[in-house]
């Protein structure tokens, strides 16, 4: 392929950008929509023939290959974020199948670390989470990116951060091929987290292992292995306890610090559940509007959209959905919206009318925007709370589990350990709707968890109110039990059983 060879009659080729192991990345311009685009097209096969043994096992490799890069543009399609490239067009070239995207001009994060390192804290907190942002995303369509690093970020020229390359990304659905002889071990070594290393079932805190190790990386300016004598990197990622950041940056707040070693554990069951809750932690230490640039200052700047007061780097019409925006938005708090508890009430009432019909609809989405004013105006109310079990009940029957599961957090948090035994009630019930989101990302562990120690909690409720969280423990347990669980549900389940009236 060469620069001015067309691919469909669309997609006019620039100039080469790079190129990996197995595929090559051209600037291209796409005659059918009038703008720039990336171009990804697989590596002719004369290139690749010195990474098979023989005609069989080339063949074999050629065919998985084509089938995940196919793949790749089945999930960019599925994936509507402005910190992931939108999928323009995807096709063959000969025999070399292509994916046409946004292109993103700016840096990897790999440059950017290693020519503006060290970075103010607002610049690390930034990337942080506009990365964790776009991982969200992802999470969401229950899609592991396994291949989350330095290489794999760009910060745009307006300082937008962007998530890219989902070539080895994995769907955790059922059937889902699993594309392996290209790599026995599909990841970066400096990254992959330690089940991902021994080859064992990955889940989406998978991601949060090779998470953690950037922003270790980002604060640190080092990986948080790879220095150790004796020991090679990967026995190291196995078996060495990962060393506090605060060893090499010592300004790092406590919580953040303890967020990075929790999200570096060994065990998956011991990282956050999912990265919300990475978000609530370093929400807080994001940049607001009118603060002044990173000193030293950085370029791209990482921090543009949180400090200017026009909004996200997008800008225009589109700025209200762009990450920056919505991140910003959660980090400052404005109080200047006011809202009445009549309007409250009113939404409520609508959402009431959602769940009856089981789906999240606009009246959903309202009062989820409604409850971060009603919070600040009203405080731990019973309306409050009221409205924020209704919104996450309706988003979690939807399906939108993420979003639900911040939202019964929320509200664990807000009731914390009132003696009122009505509140207690609402805080077990609120736990429950915590395990009952984990289990759509394959969390049964963390699920059954909760369930035990609602259990353990419900004895103590009068009567009455035990009867209504025994119901729920039953309907999550049926849940569990369907997924193979069931032992484990009756051993939890039967204390409680034998307590009801």
């Amino acid at each position: 392929m060469e620069p001015g060879d067309e691919l469909d009659g669309r997609y006019r080729l620039v100039r080469l950008l790079g190129q990996g192991g197995m595929a090559e990345v051209w600037e291209a311009f796409d005659m059918g929509g009038d703008r720039e685009v990336a171009v990804k097209v697989v590596r002719p096969a004369r290139d690749l023939v010195g990474q098979w043994f023989d005609t069989e096992h080339m063949n074999q490799g050629r065919m998985e290959l084509h089938g995940r890069f196919r793949r790749e543009g089945v999930v960019l399609a599925g994936l509507s974020h402005p910190g992931i490239p939108e999928l323009y067009g995807r096709g063959t070239h000969g025999d070399r199948p292509y994916i046409a995207m946004r292109l993103v001009r700016g840096k990897s994060l790999h440059r950017f670390l290693e020519t503006q390192w060290p970075f103010a804290r607002s610049v690390v907190v930034a990337i942080a989470c506009q990365i964790a942002d776009a991982l969200a995303c992802a999470h969401a369509a229950r899609l592991i990116h396994r291949d989350l690093k330095p290489y794999n970020v760009v910060i745009d020229r307006d300082g937008t951060v962007v998530l890219i390359d989902f070539g080895i990304a994995l769907p955790l659905s059922p059937g889902v091929t699993r594309y392996t002889a290209q790599g026995a071990t599909l990841g970066s070594k400096g990254y992959m987290a330690p089940e991902q290393i021994r080859e064992e079932p990955l889940t989406l805190r998978t991601d949060l292992y090779a998470y953690g190790c950037v922003i270790f990386e980002l604060f640190t300016g080092r990986r948080p292995f790879g220095t150790e004598r004796g020991l090679s990197i990967v026995r190291q990622h196995l078996e060495s306890a990962p060393p506090s950041v605060q060893e090499f940056a010592p300004w790092v707040p406590d919580d953040i610090a303890e967020l990075i070693l929790r999200l570096l554990a060994k065990e998956p069951g011991d990282r956050p559940p999912d990265v919300q809750t990475v978000l609530k932690i370093l929400r807080p230490y994001l940049p607001v509007p009118g603060d002044p640039a990173p000193d030293p200052r950085v370029d791209p700047d990482p921090t543009r959209g949180f400090r200017e007061p026009d909004g996200s780097p997008a800008g225009g019409a589109d700025a209200a959905r762009h990450p920056v925006a919505a991140l910003r938005a959660a980090r400052s708090r404005r109080a200047g919206t006011w809202i009445s508890r009549r309007s409250v009430e009113e939404v409520l009432a609508e959402v009431g009318k959602e769940l009856a019909e089981g789906q999240a609809g606009p009246a959903t989405e309202r009062l989820a925007e409604l409850l971060p004013a009603a919070r600040r105006q009203f405080g731990a109310d019973p309306l409050v709370r009221r409205a924020r079990t209704a919104c996450a009940d309706s988003l979690r029957i939807a399906g939108d589990c993420v979003r639900a599961g911040d939202l019964y957090r929320q509200q664990v948090d807000d009731i914390g350990g009132s003696a009122d035994p009505v509140v207690r009630a609402e805080r077990l019930t609120a736990l429950l709707g915590v395990a009952e989101c984990r289990i759509p990302s394959g969390e049964l562990d963390a699920a059954l968890e909760g369930l035990r120690d609602v259990v353990g909690a419900a004895g103590a409720l009068p009567v009455g109110l035990a009867e209504r969280i025994v119901v729920r423990c039953e309907d999550l347990g049926v849940e569990l039990s369907e997924l193979g669980r069931d032992t484990e549900v009756n051993e939890i389940l039967t204390p409680l059983r034998r307590r009801r009236p």
